[in-house]
Protein backbone atom coordinates (compact mmCIF):
# COMPACT_ATOMS: atom_id res chain seq x y z
CA UNK A 1 0.00 0.00 0.00
CA UNK A 2 1.28 3.46 -0.79
CA UNK A 3 -1.50 6.28 -0.94
CA UNK A 4 -0.43 9.63 -1.76
CA UNK A 5 -2.44 12.98 -0.77
CA UNK A 6 -2.82 16.57 -1.04
CA UNK A 7 -4.65 18.50 1.15
CA UNK A 8 -4.70 22.47 0.31
CA UNK A 9 -6.41 25.48 1.00
CA UNK A 10 -6.34 29.06 1.93
CA UNK A 11 -3.69 29.87 4.38
CA UNK A 12 -6.04 29.25 7.94
CA UNK A 13 -8.37 26.91 6.66
CA UNK A 14 -6.42 24.44 8.33
CA UNK A 15 -4.84 22.11 5.45
CA UNK A 16 -1.80 21.65 7.67
CA UNK A 17 -3.90 20.44 10.44
CA UNK A 18 -5.52 18.15 8.48
CA UNK A 19 -2.35 16.34 7.03
CA UNK A 20 -0.43 16.45 10.55
CA UNK A 21 -3.69 14.58 12.20
CA UNK A 22 -3.21 11.97 9.15
CA UNK A 23 0.24 11.69 10.31
CA UNK A 24 0.05 11.14 13.72
CA UNK A 25 -3.05 8.39 13.09
CA UNK A 26 -0.71 6.65 10.42
CA UNK A 27 1.61 6.31 13.06
CA UNK A 28 -0.47 5.30 15.42
CA UNK A 29 -1.75 2.41 12.96
CA UNK A 30 1.84 1.50 12.51
CA UNK A 31 2.25 2.63 9.10
CA UNK A 32 5.23 4.59 7.34
CA UNK A 33 4.01 8.39 6.61
CA UNK A 34 6.08 11.59 5.30
CA UNK A 35 5.01 15.39 5.02
CA UNK A 36 5.99 17.88 2.78
CA UNK A 37 4.74 21.53 3.28
CA UNK A 38 3.67 24.66 0.45
CA UNK A 39 2.40 27.71 1.51
CA UNK A 40 2.59 31.90 0.25
CA UNK A 41 4.04 34.43 1.87
CA UNK A 42 1.10 35.58 3.34
CA UNK A 43 0.30 34.79 7.21
CA UNK A 44 -3.37 34.46 5.75
CA UNK A 45 -5.01 34.02 2.78
CA UNK A 46 -2.22 32.76 0.76
CA UNK A 47 -2.51 29.23 -1.14
CA UNK A 48 -1.46 26.11 1.28
CA UNK A 49 -0.35 22.82 0.29
CA UNK A 50 0.20 19.61 2.70
CA UNK A 51 1.89 16.46 0.78
CA UNK A 52 1.72 13.12 2.93
CA UNK A 53 2.89 9.73 1.21
CA UNK A 54 1.05 7.08 3.71
CA UNK A 55 2.40 3.60 2.89
CA UNK A 56 3.29 -0.13 4.67
CA UNK A 57 6.88 -0.56 3.40
CA UNK A 58 9.51 2.18 3.59
CA UNK A 59 9.24 5.36 1.64
CA UNK A 60 11.28 6.39 -1.06
CA UNK A 61 10.64 9.67 -2.26
CA UNK A 62 8.54 12.12 -0.29
CA UNK A 63 7.43 14.24 -3.70
CA UNK A 64 3.78 14.02 -4.70
CA UNK A 65 3.77 15.20 -7.69
CA UNK A 66 0.40 15.29 -10.18
CA UNK A 67 -0.14 12.10 -8.68
CA UNK A 68 -2.32 11.96 -5.64
CA UNK A 69 -4.18 9.46 -4.85
CA UNK A 70 -6.32 11.34 -2.73
CA UNK A 71 -6.80 15.30 -2.98
CA UNK A 72 -8.65 17.83 -1.29
CA UNK A 73 -9.17 21.66 -2.48
CA UNK A 74 -10.46 23.40 0.09
CA UNK A 75 -10.74 26.62 -1.41
CA UNK A 76 -11.28 28.38 -4.92
CA UNK A 77 -7.86 29.40 -5.22
CA UNK A 78 -6.27 26.07 -5.22
CA UNK A 79 -8.90 24.44 -6.98
CA UNK A 80 -7.00 24.35 -10.35
CA UNK A 81 -3.61 22.69 -8.76
CA UNK A 82 -6.02 19.76 -6.93
CA UNK A 83 -7.98 19.41 -10.01
CA UNK A 84 -4.28 18.99 -11.99
CA UNK A 85 -3.12 17.33 -9.48
CA UNK A 86 -4.68 14.28 -8.97
CA UNK A 87 -3.62 10.73 -10.46
CA UNK A 88 -5.64 8.41 -12.67
CA UNK A 89 -7.91 6.65 -10.72
CA UNK A 90 -7.50 8.73 -7.37
CA UNK A 91 -10.37 11.25 -5.93
CA UNK A 92 -10.43 14.95 -5.58
CA UNK A 93 -12.70 16.10 -2.33
CA UNK A 94 -14.09 19.75 -3.77
CA UNK A 95 -15.57 22.27 -1.21
CA UNK A 96 -18.25 22.97 -3.19
CA UNK A 97 -19.63 25.78 -1.07
CA UNK A 98 -16.52 27.70 -2.58
CA UNK A 99 -15.98 26.10 -5.67
CA UNK A 100 -19.15 26.66 -8.16
CA UNK A 101 -17.76 25.78 -10.80
CA UNK A 102 -15.94 22.89 -11.27
CA UNK A 103 -14.05 21.19 -13.92
CA UNK A 104 -15.14 17.72 -15.57
CA UNK A 105 -12.93 15.15 -14.04
CA UNK A 106 -12.01 12.57 -16.62
CA UNK A 107 -9.95 9.39 -15.14
CA UNK A 108 -10.50 10.23 -11.65
CA UNK A 109 -13.60 10.77 -9.07
CA UNK A 110 -14.50 14.25 -8.32
CA UNK A 111 -16.49 14.57 -4.66
CA UNK A 112 -18.26 17.85 -4.54
CA UNK A 113 -19.19 18.01 -0.73
CA UNK A 114 -20.19 21.46 1.42
CA UNK A 115 -18.06 21.36 3.69
CA UNK A 116 -18.23 25.31 4.54
CA UNK A 117 -21.43 24.93 4.74
CA UNK A 118 -21.15 21.99 7.16
CA UNK A 119 -18.44 23.20 9.36
CA UNK A 120 -20.92 26.60 10.11
CA UNK A 121 -23.53 23.82 10.40
CA UNK A 122 -21.59 22.18 13.10
CA UNK A 123 -19.83 25.27 14.64
CA UNK A 124 -17.77 27.30 12.98
CA UNK A 125 -16.49 27.76 9.05
CA UNK A 126 -12.81 27.08 10.43
CA UNK A 127 -13.65 23.46 11.10
CA UNK A 128 -13.91 22.82 7.40
CA UNK A 129 -10.71 20.87 7.55
CA UNK A 130 -12.55 18.66 10.01
CA UNK A 131 -15.74 17.90 7.46
CA UNK A 132 -13.30 17.15 4.55
CA UNK A 133 -11.51 14.94 7.04
CA UNK A 134 -13.82 12.63 7.46
CA UNK A 135 -15.19 12.85 4.05
CA UNK A 136 -12.03 11.16 3.23
CA UNK A 137 -11.57 8.98 5.71
CA UNK A 138 -15.00 7.35 4.92
CA UNK A 139 -14.64 7.14 1.33
CA UNK A 140 -11.21 6.04 1.38
CA UNK A 141 -10.48 3.97 4.43
CA UNK A 142 -7.15 5.32 4.43
CA UNK A 143 -7.29 5.45 8.34
CA UNK A 144 -9.88 4.04 10.68
CA UNK A 145 -12.48 6.54 11.91
CA UNK A 146 -11.70 5.55 15.76
CA UNK A 147 -8.00 6.78 15.11
CA UNK A 148 -8.45 10.13 14.00
CA UNK A 149 -10.98 10.55 16.71
CA UNK A 150 -8.55 9.56 19.21
CA UNK A 151 -5.95 12.15 17.76
CA UNK A 152 -8.18 14.61 18.12
CA UNK A 153 -8.62 13.69 21.85
CA UNK A 154 -5.30 14.15 22.26
CA UNK A 155 -4.79 16.70 20.26
CA UNK A 156 -7.32 19.31 21.20
CA UNK A 157 -8.66 18.07 23.94
CA UNK A 158 -6.09 19.41 26.39
CA UNK A 159 -4.84 21.95 24.94
CA UNK A 160 -8.72 23.05 23.45
CA UNK A 161 -11.09 20.97 25.33
CA UNK A 162 -13.73 23.86 23.57
CA UNK A 163 -12.57 22.85 20.05
CA UNK A 164 -12.86 19.38 20.45
CA UNK A 165 -16.86 18.64 20.94
CA UNK A 166 -17.58 21.09 17.81
CA UNK A 167 -14.26 19.65 15.56
CA UNK A 168 -16.09 16.00 16.01
CA UNK A 169 -19.08 16.94 15.28
CA UNK A 170 -17.75 18.64 11.75
CA UNK A 171 -15.95 15.43 11.46
CA UNK A 172 -18.86 13.24 12.22
CA UNK A 173 -20.85 14.99 9.59
CA UNK A 174 -18.16 14.62 6.78
CA UNK A 175 -17.80 11.49 7.87
CA UNK A 176 -21.53 10.74 7.09
CA UNK A 177 -20.97 12.73 3.96
CA UNK A 178 -18.53 10.72 2.64
CA UNK A 179 -20.08 7.49 3.37
CA UNK A 180 -23.38 8.83 1.06
CA UNK A 181 -20.75 9.32 -1.82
Amino acid sequence: MLVKCMFSGSGGQGSALMAKLVCQGAMKENLKVVMTQTYGIEQRGGDSTANIIVADEPIGSPLVENDANIAVALSKSIYHQCFHGVAPGGILFTNSSLVEEPETAEGFTQLMIPASEMAVQAGSVRSVNMVMLGAVLAKTGLLKYETIAAVLEETMGKKKPELLEMNLKAFNAGFEAGKGE
